[in-house]
Parts: structure tokens; C-alpha cells; sequence
């Protein structure tokens, strides 16, 4: 029997790599999307998981919807438990175990470091917009005071890091001269968040990383011709970033 997957969809969330994903590793699977309700996950998928964060994924052993399912939350988790059980052809696997750790590595550190960094300068970005008329000012100039000393340099320091890594390894990828699991989560971070949109990227953070991070570059447009197939299947499936 075949396992039965669900996907838990939330607009403008993480979730679009674990399409990406599945679409790889070429298992069927079932999308349910949900939209946002003052910015967070309405209550339907905090009753999936209690902490609302997509993506979610629950799966049925052998398509039996009797039984409770095994509900896998957190990105890196998730794409390394679909990758270890559902890549029978280790398509995304690395031949070396030097390399399989490394994906590895890239699992944790794409969302424990990298998008945490993100985050902080994303919310940094709305609190002067979000405080009071009169301390509008006060909170832009303290907030831009923090971005400054640590947010930033710290960014600059991980893409300088990753675009380094790029310029060592042989082929487009991270990891083995393959697609992995490595570039998957790193696609949204680097390619969603700042490559996608470089105008924006400059705006909000001061870096022109088309020639800061030439390999980041390179890497990311390979990344868009590949994750074009699964925005097809989202259109598809009649889903839509735009939920």
C-alpha cells in the first residue's frame, strides 16, 4: 500500500519547498491551503499542529486514515524524513557521507541561523510603522541603530559565507554537484527573501547582492528554472501564492 501525505499549505509561508519537494521525489500527496487571518494561521491548522506553522505534513502508513497519523512539523525536519524514506532512487541523496552530512548541516542551518537573521530585520522593519504616533521616530532610530550594529553585519557575514561555499564546490549546487536537500531549504531564504526581488533586497537591507554574491546569484537563478515545475503544479491543483 501507499502512503497517504498531506501537505498543510499556508499562503506566503515556507511551504512552497516541501511542494518543490515532493514534486522531486515524484509522491503523490494531497494539498489543503489555508490563509492567513491577521497575518497568522487561522485556527483549522493550529488544530493540525498547536503551534500553526507551515509547513505541516501529516502522513497515513499505507493509506490507512484509520489511525493516527505521523505529523512532521519544521522545515528541516521535514525534508530530511522525506528524503530518507521516500527517495528509493537517492536521487537527492549524496554518494559520500561527508557530503550526506553536510545536507544535513544546511538543514539546521538554514532556518536556526540564516532566516532567523531574516526574521529579526523583517520585524525591525515594522516596529516604527507599528508604534504609537509619538514614538514613531524614537522606535525607527533604535531599530535601525540594532539592524546596524549586529542584524546586518551578520547577514553580510552568512552570505559572504555561503557565497564562498559556491565558489568552492564543482556544479550548481551546495552539496555533491546535485540537486539536495541542502538547496531546497536554502531556496527560500536566499532566492524568496532576497534574490527574487534584488530592488527590494537593497531597500530593505543596503546590499546590492547581485554583486556582492555572484555564486548566490548563479545559484539562484539555476533554482528558479527549477522550482517552476512546481508552481505549475500548484496552478494545477488550483492553488495559488495569492491564496
Amino acid at each position: 500500500m501507499v502512503d497517504k501525505i498531506i501537505l498543510h499549505w499556508l499562503d506566503g509561508s515556507r511551504a512552497q519547498r516541501i511542494v518543490w519537494l515532493l514534486n522531486e521525489l515524484n509522491v503523490p500527496f494531497e494539498v489543503k491551503p489555508y490563509k492567513r487571518k491577521n497575518f497568522r494561521a487561522p485556527r483549522e491548522l493550529r488544530e493540525v499542529f498547536p503551534l500553526g506553522r507551515a509547513p505541516i505534513v501529516e502522513i497515513f502508513p499505507d493509506g490507512d486514515e484509520t489511525e493516527e497519523p505521523i505529523v512532521l512539523a519544521e522545515t528541516g525536519y521535514i525534508i530530511n524524513y522525506l528524503i530518507e524514506n521516500y527517495d528509493k532512487e537517492k536521487k537527492l541523496i549524496p554518494t559520500s557521507r561527508k557530503d550526506q552530512e553536510l545536507v544535513k548541516y544546511y538543514l539546521y542551518y538554514a532556518e536556526g541561523s540564516l532566516q532567523s537573521i531574516l526574521i529579526a530585520l523583517l520585524v525591525n522593519s515594522k516596529v516604527a510603522g507599528a508604534s504609537p504616533f509619538g514614538l514613531k521616530y524614537i522606535a525607527g532610530v533604535v531599530t535601525q541603530a540594532i539592524n546596524k550594529g549586529y542584524y546586518l553585519p551578520e547577514l553580510k557575514s552568512n552570505l559572504k559565507f555561503l557565497d564562498d561555499r559556491l565558489s568552492k564546490v564543482e556544479g550548481d549546487y551546495f552539496v555533491g554537484n546535485k540537486l539536495t536537500g541542502a538547496d531546497i531549504i536554502l531556496s527560500f531564504p536566499l532566492v524568496d527573501n532576497l534574490f527574487s526581488d534584488v530592488t527590494s533586497t537593497k531597500e530593505f537591507t543596503g546590499l546590492d547582492v547581485v554583486t556582492l554574491y555572484p555564486n548566490i546569484k548563479r545559484w539562484s537563478d539555476k533554482i528558479k528554472l527549477e522550482t517552476n515545475r512546481s508552481d505549475a503544479l500548484l496552478q494545477v491543483k488550483n492553488l495559488s501564492p495569492n491564496l
